[in-house]
């Protein structure tokens, strides 16, 4: 838990929300072919919210992530390379922070650009409605919003992983 960090409060929320979805058990997770659950969210630095529904008939590559997560310092610029090798009228990563200060998210992306949307969770909803359990977590949908993978954690290898599953439902 060393990269996990709140300097404004003395417990953090989505960290203790992750620690308690990880005592769950495997039974909470959603799956490969779950409907994925939907939700409308604030996008970082624009006025209007996007909704998973506004992404039907593309598919959808879906990330959790916060800028206390070690591993999401190496994902986010790869996904942002993934993004520009695929045609955006028929592929859109969507990243979802979860850090409870927007601040953190811009500082963190700073030093990480994307082109990407960020869309803002600070309250942890929709990464309880995700049970997400592990940072980062990712998910890639079909264009009818059907789980295909998901990815709990991120080693560099998921990205060719990843980039092959994209190209099958690319065709």
């Amino acid at each position: 838990m060393s990269d996990v960090y709140c300097p404004r409060t003395r417990v953090c929320l989505v960290p203790l929300l992750l620690i308690l979805f990880s005592v769950a058990g495997p039974s909470w997770a959603l799956e490969t072919g779950d409907p994925a659950p939907a939700f409308s969210l604030p996008r970082l630095g624009e006025d209007t919210p996007l909704a998973l529904a506004d992404l039907r008939g593309r598919i959808v590559y879906l990330d959790f992530w916060a800028s206390w997560c070690g591993p999401c310092r190496k994902s986010l610029p790869l996904y942002e390379e993934m993004q520009a090798g695929f045609p955006s009228s028929r592929f859109q990563i969507i990243a979802i922070n979860l850090d409870e200060d927007r601040a953190d998210a811009l500082r963190f992306l700073e030093s990480h650009p994307v082109s990407y949307p960020i869309l803002l969770d600070p309250e942890g909803a929709t990464a309880s409605q995700w049970q997400i359990r592990v940072m980062p977590s990712s998910y890639l949908l079909d264009t009818d919003g059907t789980i295909v993978k998901a990815w709990a954690g991120f080693e560099l290898s998921h990205i060719e992983e990843i980039e092959n599953e994209i190209r099958a439902l690319l065709h």
